[in-house]
């Protein structure tokens, strides 16, 4: 592969709802560009992009892929990304190293929930964005009506560039607003259809105001001469795209492909180059990075891939600077040294062996000892961090144990390493519920990574409900004493400890003051009295869970000169807090979430009333276009399974994120119920 300097390279990401044609795209833009012999299909297993195992079973994309073409000097970087929401975290790792994004829309459907959810990851991170309107001469396609629906859901600022002409309900073609030319259904040019030319003539005036309202010469010179010349044109729009002031609007069809020319021209002249992006800035906030190739080298890594031939891969776009040949660098996150040798240019299932990466580079690298998702690679002695990804935080939950026993540490080593590569994936030793535990984006997600265990380490898993870490606090003051005697010939055991707790606000913990006066219980024995409390603090009498927000006070007592001990005032703390928490007004808490629950308005009543039963509270809905996002606050012990139950709710088109909210008193029939079960557990 022939080297690129900086300005000549572009990467985008396509992006958008599931099943709207995302990979069929990308095999069309490859395909147009001559970067494949062959029109991949993801139906007929064909696809460049979909190659793996797992993606051709599933018809889905289930990881990023990377796929290169050259379209007029530029190397493009063609990023396909998963539109199921279990796979999100590897669509943000591609869009946070792509100098722009392709959104898809379906040409019937329009904007659905992944669109506006990839849509906002792409707001979040300022990237510069344009729309394709897929399988635009499908007979209930409504091109006219999807770009309505966008601008109403996503931005007013989307203008179309290509527009279909349609007539008698046929797609006779697609017409170029920038360049006045047009094609036929099967690519080929033909004259602008007398029915087009009013449409292109509007469509052109939105576009040269658009372009206009980019600079203020431009401006000037369009109050002046009411038009821009083509030049000045391309130089507003290429301003207005890397702004965000405007979003470019395509359209066409991946099968056959017709009017992927149009969108790689315009990904060349109107993205911008690796060497127009953003200064990036580090985790601490105390230095900036700006994209040069005279710059100190630093690189991102976004996404780590086991490969059949290389074993264990990190993806990385270089941020600035220039390597060349084998290069040893500093992983700044971990403080180690890397020894960059083998690193190639992945193109679908190909790679080819890179000699030098420059400045926006997107490459594959093998052989690292510690490196993975996340990490910053700088030059030898740098301690740059760059500020980390943000991924979602995972939405469903498991204990897991393997299917024989003796292998839980092959287990936990097979689930560590595939934490490390995927940080949506989460691992869990939870000391505080006796389970170890994984959290994933959902069903789909969490199946795929213990196949994925599986073949890694021939561990076969079960999985289960995890147990809830309750907490257990109290509402009043009380208070009581508690005598430890105990005589079995000769040294005996004594120790007498009279004992108050008080509440606490929440989020306090635990608090321990002694008041004893007198020498009633000596000073040497006040700290067992206090190991007493605390070893009760991870054994409450409701639950035998933790206790938090008390605050306990001993404040008299009495000792024996021979039998008292540490051990024996120790007990007989345990035995005191027991029973003064039990007329404190114990209670149970509960862990709560926050979700904000994302569907269409058709929807809403059925999933309000389902998060109704599940003992949520609503706190507000909010319009986002044609969806409503639901805030609430749920028991963390009612979400199991909960994205499945969404999934049927909303005939998939809903969405729900979510976060830990705090603790909150359960019910009385629940705190109730929780005792049985405890109880029912003991015997």
């Amino acid at each position: 592969m022939k080297d690129y300097t900086p300005d000549k390279l572009r990467t985008v990401s396509v992006i958008g709802h599931g099943s709207v044609g995302k990979t069929s795209l990308c095999d069309a833009l490859a395909f147009s560009a001559n970067g494949v012999e062959r029109l991949g299909s993801v139906d007929a297993g064909t696809s460049h992009f979909d190659h793996t195992d797992e993606s051709r079973e599933r018809k889905h994309s289930l990881s990023s892929s990377i796929g290169i073409v050259d379209w007029k000097g530029c190397k493009l970087n063609i990023i396909d990304t998963p539109g199921l929401a279990d796979f999100y975290g590897e669509t943000i790792g591609a869009v946070s190293v792509s100098d722009g994004v392709i959104l898809v829309l379906d040409g019937s459907d329009g904007v659905e929930v992944g669109s506006l959810k990839t849509w906002n990851f792409t707001a979040a991170m300022d990237k510069p964005l344009m729309v394709w309107v897929n399988r635009i001469d499908r007979d209930t396609a409504d091109f006219s009506r999807v770009v309505d629906n966008a601008r109403a859901n996503l931005s007013r600022k989307i203008l179309p560039v290509v527009f279909p002409v349609i007539e008698s309900e046929t797609l006779i073609g697609l017409v170029n607003v920038l360049t006045g030319k047009a094609i036929d259904a099967n690519g080929k040019d033909i004259p602008v259809p007398d029915s087009a030319s009013d449409t292109l003539e509007l469509m052109k005036m939105q576009l040269i105001e658009a372009a206009a309202e980019a600079d203020d010469k431009l401006m000037d010179i369009y109050f002046e001469n009411e038009t821009l010349t083509p030049e000045e044109l391309d130089m507003g729009l290429r301003k207005a795209v890397h702004d965000r002031t405007i979003f470019p609007l395509f359209a066409g069809m991946g099968i056959p492909p017709v009017g992927q020319q149009f969108l790689l021209d315009a990904i060349t002249a109107l993205m911008p180059s690796p060497l127009e992006g953003p200064v990036l800035k580090s985790a601490d906030g105390n230095s900036e990075i700006a994209p040069k190739a005279d710059a100190p080298f630093v690189a991102r890594t976004f996404s780590t891939k086991v490969d059949t031939h290389m074993g264990e891969i990190v993806f990385i776009r270089v941020v600035s600077g220039t390597i060349e040949g084998t290069t040893d660098v500093t992983n700044t996150n971990r403080n180690s040294s890397e020894r960059m040798g083998n690193y190639y240019f992945i193109d679908g299932a190909k790679r080819s062996d890179a000699t030098r990466l420059v400045t926006g580079d997107i490459a594959a690298v093998a052989k690292l000892k510690g490196t993975t998702t996340n990490d910053t690679l700088a030059g030898k002695g740098s301690n740059m961090i760059l500020d980390p990804i943000k991924f979602p935080e995972p939405v469903y939950r498991v204990a897991i144990a393997p299917a024989k026993r003796g292998e839980e540490d092959k287990m936990g080593s097979g689930l560590s390493r595939l934490s490390s590569q995927d940080p949506t994936f989460i691992l869990r030793n939870e000391a505080a519920i006796g389970q170890t535990t994984i959290s994933s984006m959902g069903e789909l997600h969490m199946k795929v990574m213990l196949s994925r265990l599986k073949d890694m380490t021939g561990v076969e898993t079960e999985t289960f409900k995890p147990r809830i870490d309750y907490h257990e606090t109290i509402s009043r003051k009380a208070e009581g004493s508690y005598k430890h005697k105990k005589q079995t010939g000769g040294r005996g055991q004594y120790g007498h400890v009279f004992l108050r707790l008080e509440p606490l606000p929440r989020g306090e913990g635990f608090v321990f003051e002694s008041k004893v006066v007198g020498g009633n219980i000596p000073t040497k024995f006040i700290q067992a009295v206090e190991k007493g409390v605390r070893e009760s603090l991870s054994d409450g009498p409701i639950a035998k869970s933790t206790v938090v927000d008390v605050k306990a006070v001993v404040y008299d007592g009495s000792y024996h000169p021979v039998d008292s001990s540490d051990m024996a005032f120790k007990l007989a703390a345990r035995k005191c807090f027991k029973e003064v928490m039990m007329n404190a007004g114990p209670s149970l808490l509960e862990p709560v979430m926050h979700l904000e629950v994302t569907v269409p308005e058709d929807f809403l009543g059925d999933v309000m009333g389902d998060l109704n039963t599940r003992r949520g509270k609503i706190q507000g809905i909010e319009s986002a276009g044609a969806f409503q996002v639901i805030k609430a606050t749920v028991p963390e012990v009612e979400l199991f399974g909960y994205s499945s139950t969404l999934k049927s709710l909303s005939q998939a088109r809903g969405s729900f994120t979510q976060s830990f909210e705090g603790y909150e008193p359960v019910p009385r029939e629940v705190q109730e119920k929780v005792m049985a079960e405890v109880q029912s557990d003991e015997d």
